[in-house]
């Protein structure tokens, strides 16, 4: 019975560390344990833009980490990029950072190249024909964000539980590309994404990637009145 009482002593810790903290020991004496916690990175400008195909080399304009243990703030070297400003879609530039625990953060700023006209705009209200409203709101050439991306609620009312800010760009005449993309639901992005410009009733319809949503294509029909 002493052999595995002394076992059972001897795992126990091993197991306690791995599930959720880090400890640091001298010669087997717990010296601290460390919750989980991270650094802050802030992207310089906007974490979505849009550039104008041919628009020469993309140069990004930066990202700034603070170490939340030291409070040291320091500019941030991006990973290799690489934007092709010659076809349309959208790119990424990603900065990492680490802070004196060992715990790392990142951030993805997200870069829309189109030569879709910059006089376009289908922003407005938009009504999901099973659904309810979303706002689509320009914020740049071709790049558009929307508030209600499933256009979840009742009797015309959404939920508040699904309204957050869901970016995409229009890339050609009917392609809409939404990039995967960190939201409240986690990340998110939709494919079979198209725009249907009209004088009248110009119409988007995708599918939402994401596990709080089901896999129907959704449809909304812009609402010229704004009701």
């Amino acid at each position: 019975m002493k052999k595995i009482i002394i076992a059972i002593l001897a795992i126990t810790p091993v197991l306690y560390f791995s599930a959720c903290k880090k400890k640091y020991t001298t010669d087997g004496v717990t010296e601290k344990i460390v919750e989980p916690h991270y650094p802050t990175i802030t992207l310089s400008g906007d974490q979505f833009i849009s550039v104008p195909v041919g628009a020469g080399n993309y140069v990004d304009a930066g990202a700034t980490g603070l170490d939340d243990n030291t409070g040291i703030t320091s500019a941030l070297t991006p990973e290799p990029y690489s934007v092709d400003l010659t076809t349309p879609g959208f790119y990424t530039v990603i900065y990492k950072m680490r802070n004196t625990d060992g715990y790392f953060s990142d951030m993805t700023r997200f870069i829309l190249v189109s030569d879709v006209a910059d006089s376009l705009d289908y922003s407005g209200v938009y009504v999901r024909t099973t659904g309810t409203p979303t706002n689509v709101s320009k914020v740049a050439k071709a790049l558009y964000k929307t508030d209600n991306v499933g256009g979840v609620g009742a009797s015309g009312v959404p939920n508040p539980a699904f309204i957050d800010d869901v970016y995409f760009g229009q890339i050609d005449d009917t392609t809409l590309v939404f990039p995967e993309q960190p939201t409240i639901f986690g990340t998110l992005y939709c494919d079979n994404s198209f725009i249907y410009p009209s004088t009248s009733d110009t119409v988007i319809k995708y599918i939402v990637r994401n596990p709080s949503f089901g896999t129907a294509v959704r449809t909304f029909v812009k609402d010229d009145d704004g009701q």
